[in-house]
């Protein structure tokens, strides 16, 4: 999404002609986001900044559903399943932030507690990599949701 997170809208055109002609580029910058942040060795913040991303374009899509057909739930429910991931791994900083003076108190239970976190942030990120590259980012699954917004949008 843009950085201002604001669209341009067409107050003369319908709601189907603004979904065709602004939701495909919405997707085009989601997906370009979406590999550079599913990358190896990306920061734990750009995983959440993602996750709120990927919230922002699944309420946009949501607020549109009445101008598309069935395909749009397939991909909503792909959007829902990226920011669970996301926001797994986000649910684990934020207890280790919280839990760290606790944690500190009782040194042994601690660093386990601490040590289960960290691991659990980790394999929660390996699944959110292999979602992406297995379902969400496979060859030409960009294009496809490009061209159902871009066609489906006019109803």
């Amino acid at each position: 999404m843009p950085k201002s997170n604001r669209i341009d809208w067409d107050d003369s055109a319908t709601a189907g002609q603004n979904a065709r002609s602004k939701l495909p580029a919405l997707v085009e910058h989601y997906f370009r986001i979406g590999r550079k942040v599913a990358a190896p060795g990306s920061p734990e913040y750009a995983l959440h900044q993602f996750r709120l991303t990927t919230k922002r374009l699944r309420y946009t899509l949501e607020f549109f559903r009445f101008c598309y057909g069935p395909g749009l739930g397939k991909r909503l429910a792909v959007l829902r399943e990226v920011q669970s991931c996301l926001g797994e791994i986000s649910d684990c900083a934020v207890t280790r932030e919280l839990a760290a003076g606790m944690l500190r108190a009782r040194w042994a239970e601690g660093q386990r507690a601490d040590r289960f976190l960290r691991g659990r942030a980790r394999r929660k990120t390996a699944q959110f990599r292999q979602y992406w590259r297995e379902v969400v980012d496979v060859p030409g699954e960009e294009r496809r949701w490009q061209n159902y917004l871009a066609k489906e949008g006019g109803l």
